[in-house]
């Protein structure tokens, strides 16, 4: 084998794509936590608030990745865990920023392993799933 041929093609537009709708929809996943936030103030029941905060972060791995791996068309699992882990220290990234140009508290990084695992896995799971539909 040669030097050329060990090396692992990796498809930019895939990733690039994917974590782009990543960052979409957690915006809009953030967006509507006032919303949320509202309705639980008005006396909404804080259980189901809840499993719609939890499915919107699901949906917002599920689409990244399977968009991903639509994309890359190979190796979903690679590209939609590389997506949901890369989305993940972005926004990490992104909340350290904004805490410290508006003077928040820091916010806690120490669940971020496990996010990370999960956020990967669960997008890992949709880009597999795009690779997977179309061999038959």
């Amino acid at each position: 084998m040669t030097r050329r041929e060990a090396v692992i093609h990796i498809n930019h537009k895939a990733i690039l794509f994917g974590i782009a709708l990543y960052l979409l929809l957690y915006g809009l996943h953030i967006a509507l936590l006032p919303v949320l936030a509202q309705l639980l103030e008005q006396g909404a029941n804080a259980s189901g608030l809840y499993g719609v905060h939890q499915l919107l972060g699901v949906a917002t791995c599920l689409g990244a990745g399977y968009l991903g791996g639509r994309i890359a068309d190979e190796r979903g699992f690679f590209y939609g865990f590389s997506i949901g882990g890369l989305g993940t220290i972005i926004t990490a990234l992104a909340a350290l920023f904004w805490a410290a140009i508006t003077s928040k508290p820091w916010p806690s990084l120490a669940m971020l392993p496990f996010w990370l695992v999960v956020n990967g896995f669960l997008a890992a799971f949709a880009g597999f799933l795009a690779t997977a539909d179309d061999k038959g």
